[in-house]
């Protein structure tokens, strides 16, 4: 019976030395190392967009915190003429799930490679993709944005999501806020079909608990009755179908029957109210483009992630995507309903509505940190300001996250910032010219920025990686559509 031992204890080491080899073939390179807080801007022009503007300035960062703003030495540094803002935000991300080695490392860095130093995870799908990026950020093991969740989605029957808490009823309602609260998260997001005492008891108990509630306003409550503290993706802002079982993306259908005194009357009800919106248009800009697949897929923004994104999650054919729910005539519907949309923002921004910057990763082609980019462009065109894209996306969006000082540029703010080698106020191509981000006071340069998205990109976009990840991803999609 020895050799049947040694037989065994071969074939164990054999599995051994191959598990271990796939996992050398597929985890992540090193991330960054957190480089010491504390940094010195001198000779900057520091614009708090839609607040103020002064140039050439110095600011000390000490620790995670700006420890002083004031004048120039006079000596010229590396950053002198360059400009300084509060660090970007994005209002409605969905983290990826840890079971894909790296991911969670990968989209935390693209996002401060963008210069978003601040984001709300809008619910994590299924359970497992909040935490792993909260925690290794916290811990210091890699560096990424200021995540505030809201965790586990809040529905009725029958949920859409697997990390659901059932809320049937108001008294339902209520223990699901406690339960989201005390698991340390820091919003509600509530969704489709809650009924409106739920979603009333939901907020009631929320807001006693200092948290608000965000998410869709759900099928059966108004715009109105929902009063959501933040409402996703201007659900509720058209007119209610006729057909109940009509489900996106042919409910952007209705979007043509918005009129102005319906909107007018939205409008005056987010003011009343305290509703602020977060439109996430990109993802309806993203949709539109589909009709044009195969370009998306080269597309620079698609080549910051690996292959089996494009070609698997995001392909019509077998993906995760509402495109493959749209013909011709269904693409051209999404974009007149697109710019009705951006026709809405306006309005809204125009009108005094409180608006939040958000994009809704893990959308087709919506890509962490570059999709917020995409986002800022589409309310330039849509017709705001480079500076009112900016004051949305740093002031007002930092404003709601309950973080003193957040989206600041003053002595005990926190030190998230970027700074540009051209001025984002005059223009949004100089989103492209980001020279450093600082996040929790440690400085990040071009140069080392760079220097990771290279290796980042060396090793998703390898053969090896390639060869072992997509055919794996694309099994498990088949398997869940059974």
């Amino acid at each position: 019976m020895q050799w049947l031992a040694r037989v065994a204890l071969g074939i164990v080491a054999l599995a051994i030395l191959l598990v271990g080899g796939l996992y050398l073939l597929v985890a992540s390179p090193a991330p960054l190392a957190l480089p010491p807080q504390g940094a010195t801007l001198d000779g900057v022009t520091v614009i708090e967009p839609g607040r103020s503007r002064a140039e050439n300035r110095r600011v000390v960062v000490a620790g995670g915190a700006i420890e002083s703003v004031g004048a120039a030495r006079g000596d010229a540094g590396p950053w002198a003429g360059m400009f300084v803002t509060p660090g970007l935000v994005d209002m409605h991300v969905h983290l990826p799930p840890a079971t894909v080695a790296g991911q969670t490392e990968l989209f935390a860095f693209l996002f401060l490679y963008h210069g978003v130093t601040t984001v709300r995870d809008a619910g994590d799908t299924d359970g497992n993709a909040t935490e792993p990026a909260r925690q290794g950020i916290a811990e210091g093991r890699f560096p990424g944005p200021r995540i505030s969740a809201c965790g586990m989605f809040v529905d009725g029957e029958p949920p859409a999501w697997k990390n659901t808490i059932l809320a049937r009823n108001p008294e339902e309602g209520r223990r699901a806020v406690d339960l989201v609260v005390d698991s340390g998260y820091q919003c509600v997001k509530a969704y489709d079909a809650l009924d409106a005492p739920t979603l009333a008891a939901i907020r009631d108990e929320a807001h006693a608990r200092g948290v608000p509630v965000i998410g869709h306003v759900p099928r059966r409550v108004s715009y109105e009755e929902a009063r959501l503290d933040d409402a996703q993706h201007l659900i509720g802002i058209p007119p209610p179908s006729d057909d109940p079982d009509l489900r996106y993306p042919r409910l952007l259908v209705q979007w043509e029957r918005l009129d102005d005194a319906r909107l007018d009357r939205l409008i005056a009800a987010s003011k009343r109210l305290g509703i602020a919106n977060t439109p996430t248009l990109v993802t309806v800009e993203r949709l539109v483009q589909m009709r044009d697949y195969a370009r998306l897929q080269q597309e620079a923004d698609a080549q910051l992630l690996p292959a089996f994104y494009r070609r698997v999650v995001w392909n019509p054919v077998g993906g995760v995507t509402p495109a493959s729910q749209l013909d011709a005539a269904g693409f051209a519907m999404v974009e007149r309903a697109f710019a009705i949309m951006k026709h809405t923002v306006k309005r809204m921004h125009d009108a005094g509505v409180r608006l939040h910057s958000g994009t809704d990763t893990l959308v087709a082609f919506v890509v962490p940190g570059a999709a917020l980019h995409r986002e800022l462009r589409i309310y330039v065109d849509a017709g705001l300001t480079p500076e009112e894209a900016l004051a949305i996306s740093t002031r007002d969006s930092a404003a709601d996250l309950g973080v003193p000082g957040l989206g600041e540029i003053r002595p005990g703010a926190p030190a998230d910032l970027v700074v540009f080698r051209e001025d984002p106020t005059r223009s949004l191509a100089a989103l492209d010219s980001i020279e450093a981000v600082i996040r929790d006071g440690r400085l990040y340069t071009r140069a080392v920025l760079d220097g990771q998205l290279a290796r980042y990109r060396a090793h998703f976009s390898s053969r090896s990686f390639d060869a072992i990840v997509t055919p794996l991803v694309r099994r498990v999609l088949a398997s869940a559509r059974k």
